[in-house]
């Protein structure tokens, strides 16, 4: 059992009590010209929210053809709780059991709970589930008193609250076959191990099709590289962490951003992959789940511990012919709304079909960033200090950094053209990114998301000490993402950067 140190995805959480549970108790060329010119066919960064024009008439956001008595939609719920973050998952659960399944919706999880010790601000809390190992529900509509059981009101201020899952054991279904392990003599699986992730979701389009299925997969996060058990430097801490993509605290384990496509290799496509974990609105990630689903959704920053307001999201699934489309911009714009003090809030809808041209664009403006680290050592360090920071700081908005070196004045044209060219792509009229969104709060360090747009990027100084390791600058894991064999001059361009 490890101790994990202050997580980002809930440092502020304290500030939540009363927030989530509200609805529930209470309920070419190279010459150099002057490029600071506002082009109208850009969008201003961070422009909160951010809405394509294409977006009602994008192919990924038609509703699929109707079958008569199946259910329009499955959301199927890769819920790693095994973590620090396992009193959330509480309240996520006691959300979902207050919408409950129908003859439209069927709500299925994999939930996995284990015993932890952790540390909430400096505060040592011990996590006693009520139950421990992993099991498999299809979630009933509940009554208050249930889901008072589940959740207790008082859980985002007192995290050492257990939760009683009882109310649940109607709606248990057979435990995944990949448990395999035991873990304080309880059947559970490896919810770190890919393979575990491919298992549900195999079994889950078998056993509950619809016209429309979303996977969401529920953990922490540490955007597009994995962090190994040293010291992590982020804007707000240093601390001691180790944690991927669905890190499981009991086994160590973690999957890793290239793991994902190896997850869902050979699967019917999803209509929505939402990842509910800290970081993962990257460029990298985006990339790499491009032919996994038709739609992405995630966050740039770290959120608030208790997640998505899964309540306002099923009820909406549940009661309307909802495409892959209007489901995340209901997701995004609830999430949105339920933080309104939070200064740690993003949320973004990607265009899968549209990341290789992105990474083609990216690839292109790599390579004349490159030719110019040395010329343009002064201009490259001032955008890169100024874009939009996240809460591991090599990570930076792409749309941002792109912006401010196009309007640098006496940038070569060439530069400036490809910069633009990378804009396009991300938010023109056949861009990438269909919705993006964030909160308005800073914090009491001055930070906040203004310039937030939708994608972030590894964009690390030469001095940059890194999140993930004990390195500084750019960091060879890059080099192991599927985004590096087609944008190579984009890790050329890190590593030639001067200041």
């Amino acid at each position: 059992m490890n101790t994990i140190g202050i997580d980002i995805r809930f440092r502020r959480y304290l500030c939540l009590a009363g927030i989530a549970l509200g609805a529930l108790y209470g309920c070419g060329g190279g010459s150099s010209t002057n490029n600071n010119t506002n082009n109208s066919s850009f969008v201003a960064p961070g422009t909160s929210p951010f809405v394509n024009s294409t977006l009602a008439t994008r192919d990924v956001c038609q509703a699929n053809t109707h079958v008569a008595g199946r259910p329009r939609w499955t959301v199927l719920v890769y819920l790693n709780a095994a973590s620090n973050l396992q009193p959330f998952s509480l309240l996520n659960v006691a959300q979902m059991a207050s919408v409950g399944s129908n003859a439209d919706l069927n709500i299925v999880v994999q939930w996995k709970q284990t015993a932890t010790s952790s540390f909430f601000t400096g505060v040592a809390v011990q996590s006693t589930p009520s139950f421990i190992g992993t099991r498999r529900y299809k979630i009933a509509k509940h009554s208050a008193a249930d889901i008072n059981k589940i959740a207790p009101p008082n859980i985002t201020s007192n995290l050492s609250i257990v939760g009683d899952t009882t109310p649940l054991d109607a709606d248990r279904l057979a435990d995944p076959p990949t448990n395999t392990l035991s873990d304080a003599g309880n059947p559970t699986a490896d919810m770190g191990d890919y393979h575990t992730l491919t298992d549900f979701v195999q079994w889950g389009l078998s056993n509950y099709p619809a016209d429309h299925t979303a996977l969401v997969v529920w953990d922490h996060g540490s955007g597009a590289l994995n962090v190994d058990n040293r010291a992590v430097h982020t804007k707000h801490s240093i601390t001691k962490i180790r944690r991927g993509l669905s890190q499981d605290v009991q086994t160590g384990s973690q999957i890793a951003t290239q793991e994902l496509p190896l997850a869902l290799a050979g699967l019917p496509k999803l209509d929505a992959l939402v990842i509910d974990c800290s970081l993962q609105g990257t460029t990298e990630v985006a990339y790499d789940v491009r032919n996994l689903a038709r739609v992405y959704i995630g966050s740039e920053e770290s959120p608030p511990g208790a997640g998505y307001p899964y309540h306002t999201w099923l009820n909406f699934l549940k009661a309307s012919v909802a495409n892959p489309c209007t489901s995340g911009q209901t997701l995004i714009n609830a999430t949105i709304a339920q933080y309104p003090t939070e200064s740690n809030v993003t949320q973004s809808m990607i265009d899968l079909t549209k990341m290789n041209s992105v990474a083609s664009a990216l690839n292109s403006f790599g390579g004349v960033l490159s030719d110019n680290t040395v010329s343009g050592v002064t201009w490259i360090k001032q955008a890169r200090q100024n874009s939009q920071i996240f809460e591991f700081f090599e990570y930076k908005d792409l749309y941002h950094f792109a912006d401010l070196i196009r309007k640098t004045n006496g940038i070569p044209s060439n530069v400036s053209q490809a910069a633009a060219n990378l804009q396009t792509a991300l938010t023109g009229t056949n861009g990438a990114i269909l919705l993006s969104s964030h909160g308005s709060a800073t914090d009491g360090n001055g930070f906040n998301e203004a310039f937030a747009s939708g994608l972030s990027i590894f964009l690390p100084g030469p001095q940059t000490p890194s999140s993930v390791n004990n390195t500084t600058g750019f960091d060879p894991q890059w080099n192991t993402l599927g985004l590096a064999r087609v944008a190579p001059n984009w890790a050329t361009f890190l590593q030639n950067e001067q200041q």
